[in-house]
């Protein structure tokens, strides 16, 4: 069942605005992150009414959860894909790949007594940002000692 057939649920406007935000917005958001955008639209909105209506959708279907570094991050993005995620500072990208979708395909299909019905595969690594902020350190000389040596005190 594709996630718009879900219609099991009364649409609030704040869950309409929270799904508004994360289709209109790439990327992976938190639950700051979507709570200050739905603010914009929804002014009186609270940070535990984003919350819960986050884990509700998330149950609901309509929304993935990605956990990175403790945070949970929402998307809406049901097309399959995978992530690439920074070890540094957390950022994830969606990765498409087809062939790592086919072969993670097969080798599902090959697991007896589970049905697949989806697969995301997520890379670990450095972002370009964190990389080019981590320049090489210099080499600096040791400076001689400003005291005295034994020889020049007497």
């Amino acid at each position: 069942m594709k996630p718009t057939e879900k219609a099991d649920m009364k649409y609030t406007n704040q869950r309409v605005e929270i799904l508004a935000f994360l289709r209109e917005h790439d990327g992976h958001p938190t639950v700051d992150e979507v709570y200050d955008g739905v603010r914009k639209k929804l002014t009186r909105i609270s940070k535990a009414t984003v919350y819960k209506n986050l884990r509700f959708l998330t149950e609901k279907g309509l929304l993935e959860e990605v956990n990175v570094k403790g945070v949970s991050r929402f998307e809406a993005n049901f097309i399959p894909h995978h992530h690439l995620i920074c070890r540094e500072c957390g950022r994830m990208e969606d990765f498409d790949s087809e062939q790592l979708l086919d072969y993670s395909m097969k080798i599902a299909e090959e697991i007896e007594g589970f049905t697949i019905v989806s697969t995301s595969t997520n890379f670990y690594g450095i972002c370009k940002m964190c990389e080019a902020s981590k320049k090489p350190k210099e080499f600096k000389e040791p400076k001689e000692s400003k005291e005295p040596k034994e020889s020049e005190e007497t």
